[in-house]
């Protein structure tokens, strides 16, 4: 049978899934955190990982994003419990980033166990139904951030010419990113306060402009991108009919609206 690796810093988790795929006729090889787990997969290789998404330290999301470099066709197994407190669904993410199958917690033996012989046979992985058309059905506002983006090979710079809930535009004349995906770091017009994207993805290029679609931010981010586009929607409301409004309707900090008076 195969050899699995399983992720997750729940040691009574780990300890039931072992016995699940062990009874299966499986090896199963274990770790408490992402870290742990990619040394052990980076020693021997295993023919699928099943991971957490919400992990301290190294999370799952991480872990997808290595096996992806490291490994030419990684079988990935992703769980989570999911939570309320996140802005952006994570689940979604991983299947974005190229998870196979991604299970709810809580879930049933058979239910992992299929989901074991499914990516091991190679079937089709669950797909999410995303893009620029599913992104713009928030609506977008236009802004003008300074902001920079990280590919891991370079940090380059650039301007957001309009966002919404789930993205943004950016314009640069240095270079677009040369990977899928980034982090992101958005100036606001505070000093010193920023919007942090931790993840995101490439959606789509056009000679100097390209839109990206968030996917993880911490909380404080999340809440800074609430307000901002409270901020666009009430700056829009009061600039209701003044075409000169338009061209950049607000900004960051305090939201006001740039010269919106008639």
């Amino acid at each position: 049978m195969s050899r699995i690796l399983v992720i997750d810093d729940e040691q009574p988790l780990r300890r039931v899934l072992r016995i699940i795929l062990e009874r299966a006729g499986h090896t199963v090889l274990e770790a408490p955190d992402g870290w742990e787990g990619m040394a052990l997969w980076r020693q021997a290789p295993t023919d699928v990982v099943v991971t957490d998404i919400f992990m301290p330290g190294k999370d799952g999301i991480q872990i997808i994003m290595e096996l992806k470099r490291v490994a030419t066709k990684p079988k990935i197994i992703v769980m989570s419990g999911g939570d309320m407190k996140r802005l952006f669904d994570l689940k979604s993410a991983a299947r974005l980033l190229g998870a196979d199958r991604v299970l709810s917690k809580p879930f049933n033996p058979q239910t992992l166990l299929q989901a074991v012989e499914g990516v091991l046979k190679g079937a089709p992985s669950v797909t999410i139904r995303s893009g620029l058309n599913e992104q713009r059905k928030y609506a977008r506002f236009p802004v003008a951030f300074s902001a920079s983006f990280n590919d891991g090979v370079s940090v380059l710079a650039g301007t957001v010419m309009d966002i919404s809930r789930e993205g943004c535009r950016i314009r640069s004349t240095d270079a677009v990113p040369s990977e899928k995906y980034f982090q992101v770091e958005i100036e606001l017009e505070e000093p010193a306060e920023r919007l942090t994207v931790n993840l995101a993805v490439m959606r789509w290029t056009r000679q100097e402009e390209f839109g990206i679609e968030f996917i993880s931010m911490e909380p404080e981010s999340q809440a800074q991108l609430w307000r901002i586009i409270r901020n666009c929607e009430e700056a829009t409301a009061k600039a209701d009919g003044h075409e000169d409004c338009r061209q950049s309707i607000c900004e960051g900090g305090q939201g006001a609206p740039r010269d919106a008076r008639p």
